[in-house]
């Protein structure tokens, strides 16, 4: 969903009656300005090398906004409705930052060159996609680690840590030679296990086995041999699809994997409530650099488009979803008359199709966009952009 037009139209010396033709061909969508400081034109040159780069920027700001917002979706399962009330741009609803836009010159130094100015705004837009990677890959590691200690408390036999499972009273722990095993043997295998457990090795202490545990695939049994045989019975048993636990009950080392763990899972939630914190303020951070972006873009391509003394109106238009192709046709035939110039054809020419060759007539100067429709399918005589906002979307 497009929420936002950005639009700039000439002026020709009457803001005021610019404006009013505009709200006519836009009917009931809501209709603001969209106050431009008065920015350092600089050269030719530079405009159209900024033309372009902007454009790339605007592209990958529009992509960090939505990284921060599907991050914060996925860690906090919040509903599109309670991050659309969460996340604020200095301090404001996201629409009402956007609908009263005001070039923040603490941050963007809009007196500076242009290319300064979005030098200033890369950087910031840079430390923020810098840090979200750096935090993310700090939380993708905890996150790990937290899976290994669950899988190790919630997973089946084969897996599951046996600190939980396992008692003293059920192992030889004063013997020098004699160990006790502990095997998760598949449920469909259990009978193998009791009929052939004691010819495994020829030191199994027989009829030693007993049945600790059950879950849906696995028993766990108990087995008593000498530990010289150890390595001999466990590549047996990996042999037979048993599996041999690595175990040792030790009550020390029980106690210090338990904290472990707790600690694990602590840590997991003060980073996810750290990263949850900062993803809400360096959305703002993002936001406010994006649309600076597209303000410095609409200055740049109005100065482009219908030159110098700057003599244009910037509009924010919120178009009527239902309505938006309706109204769209209507800005571009009423300002249709913006591409009959020779200006306008050596535009479309730099797009890259130049008109051929013919003889000279009166009409020369006259230039139909309808030839390069083809060229350019979402050209517009006026400047125009979207602020899409899909980030939010019921269906996204």
């Amino acid at each position: 969903m497009t929420r936002y037009w950005l639009l700039s139209v000439p002026a020709h010396g009457d803001g005021h009656a610019a404006w009013r033709d505009v709200k006519a061909r836009v009917g009931e969508s809501d209709v603001s300005d969209f106050m431009l400081p008065a920015l350092k034109i600089g050269t030719l040159d530079t405009l159209v090398q900024l033309s372009d780069e902007l454009a790339k920027c605007d592209a990958a700001y529009e992509s960090t906004v939505g990284k921060s917002v599907d991050t914060l979706r996925s860690l906090t399962g919040a509903g599109n409705g309670e991050l659309e009330a969460a996340l604020r741009v200095d301090g404001k609803p996201v629409d009402q930052y956007i609908q009263s836009f005001a070039w923040d010159n603490a941050k963007y130094r809009w007196d500076r060159p242009l290319p300064e100015v979005a030098a200033q705004i890369a950087a910031a837009m840079g430390a923020v996609d810098a840090q979200l990677k750096t935090k993310l890959t700090q939380y993708s590691a905890l996150k790990n680690s937290l899976a290994t200690v669950r899988r190790r408390q919630t997973g089946n036999l084969s897996v599951r840590a046996l600190s939980d499972v396992v008692t003293r009273d059920d192992c030889v722990t004063d013997s020098e030679y004699l160990q006790t095993v502990f095997v998760a043997v598949p449920r469909t295998l259990a009978k193998d296990w009791t009929n052939g457990y004691e010819r495994m090795t020829d030191m199994v202490v027989p009829r030693s086995s007993r049945r600790i545990a059950d879950d849906a695939e696995f028993v766990l049994f108990s087995v008593v041999l000498f530990r010289r045989v150890l390595d001999e019975f466990s590549t047996k048993a990996r042999d037979r699809r048993f599996i041999v636990r690595d175990f040792v009950y030790d009550e020390a080392a029980i106690a210090r994997d338990r904290a472990t763990a707790a600690g694990i899972v602590e840590q997991e939630e003060e980073l996810l409530d750290n990263i949850t914190e900062w993803l809400k303020g360096s959305f703002g951070d993002a936001v406010s650099a994006w649309i600076h972006t597209k303000a410095l873009r609409l200055f740049v391509e109005s100065i482009l488009r219908y030159g110098i003394p700057p003599d244009f109106l910037p509009v924010l238009v919120r178009p009527a979803p239902r309505h938006a192709s309706r109204i769209k046709r209507a800005l571009v035939d009423f300002y249709a008359y913006l591409e009959t110039s020779s200006a306008a054809s050596q535009r479309a020419r730099m797009a890259g199709k130049a008109r051929p060759a013919k003889a000279s007539s009166a009409d020369d100067s006259a230039f139909d966009m309808r030839e390069f429709s083809s060229v350019l399918s979402d050209y517009t005589p006026f400047v125009f952009f979207e602020i899409p906002w899909t980030f939010l979307d019921e269906d996204r």
